[in-house]
């Protein structure tokens, strides 16, 4: 059984608490108080005692690491609690990969969390740009500069001095970028890659190629799949915009849940409502309420991590 996200961070919350070496009467009594409100709250805490325990009983190192990062005093205590959050409501069937992500997301060089999005100088003076939810590893040696994508997508812009190979890796193998600023976007089961700046040349897994500015495509681990121009705003989010033109209302939720946690979609008999505008990224209900107002839609919240657009229901 699975509990929501928002009781799970709470329980978070209180196990955390809990755990302090000096806890109060007073929050013992807060947090008892919080458990006898709700029969969920007191599920989700019972969820949580064997979550707990489960990590405490594993013995593979990358778990071990998770289980000390979840009281590392140098992390953010809302970033943990978050996180260990998602784990818990994602219920134990998910373990795996929820694990993975937060492997991803402790122990990588650089990363982004849902909705942030960062900057980077490397070592050679190439400028990196993270999205949303991304992870990377940067490896230099004397003859060599590798960028790890884990998950998420990034924009490169390359020193043009450096005379040292330039690879990126995916899960779809590695790319050589030898000039021009480019990005590179991990999706699920292949690897997009555009140029956006002048000419790129990229060897995949399959084939050599030259892209032209503007152009994209995408590739598995075995053969091109896609090779076509990249869209207006598709890099929009390095600039902390997202663009939209004509785009239908669930592809555009899609695309703006990647920049909000939990659930966001919209009822299937406004789907293919059209979606056109540029909007700040750095406030996603802000946008939900202009794409409301606009296409005379309601935005119903289950709870915060699950936002749904419906048609207007008219007044009687």
């Amino acid at each position: 059984m699975t509990v929501s996200l928002e009781a799970a961070e709470q329980a978070m919350h209180w196990q955390l608490e809990l755990q302090a070496p000096d806890v109060s009467e007073q929050t013992r009594a807060d947090w008892q108080r919080w458990r006898e409100e709700d029969p969920a709250h007191e599920r989700a805490w019972q969820h949580s005692q064997r979550f707990f325990q489960r990590m405490q009983d594993v013995r593979a190192p990358a778990h071990q690491a998770l289980v000390s990062a979840a009281l590392l005093p140098a992390l953010s205590r809302r970033q943990v609690v978050k996180h260990l959050a998602v784990l818990l409501a994602a219920g134990t069937t998910a373990w795996s990969v929820k694990d993975t992500e937060l492997l991803q997301h402790w122990t990588s060089d650089y990363s982004t969390t849902v909705g942030e999005r960062w900057r980077i100088d490397l070592a050679d003076n190439t400028q990196v740009q993270l999205n949303t939810d991304t992870a990377i590893d940067v490896k230099y040696t004397p003859k060599l500069r590798q960028i790890h994508v884990l998950r998420g997508e990034i924009l490169v812009d390359p020193n043009p001095s450096e005379i040292r190979p330039l690879w990126v890796k995916t899960a779809e193998g590695l790319t050589r970028a030898v000039s021009g600023r480019f990005s590179v976007r991990q999706r699920s089961g292949f690897t997009q890659l555009g140029a956006d700046h002048g000419a790129l040349s990229v060897q995949i897994p399959s084939r050599s190629l030259v892209l032209q500015g503007g152009e994209l495509i995408s590739f598995d681990a075995h053969t091109l799949l896609a090779r076509r121009p990249q869209r207006d705003g598709e890099l929009a989010w390095s600039r902390g915009m997202i663009v939209a033109q004509g785009m239908r209302l669930d592809d555009f939720l899609e695309e703006l849940g990647r920049y909000r946690r939990g659930r966001l979609s919209c009822d299937p008999a406004v789907s293919g409502l059209r979606v056109s505008g540029t909007f700040p990224l750095t406030d996603t209900d802000r946008i939900l309420a202009a794409l409301a107002h606009t296409l005379k839609l309601d935005v119903q919240h289950f709870t915060r991590f699950w936002v749904t657009l419906k048609p207007r229901q008219s007044m009687v």
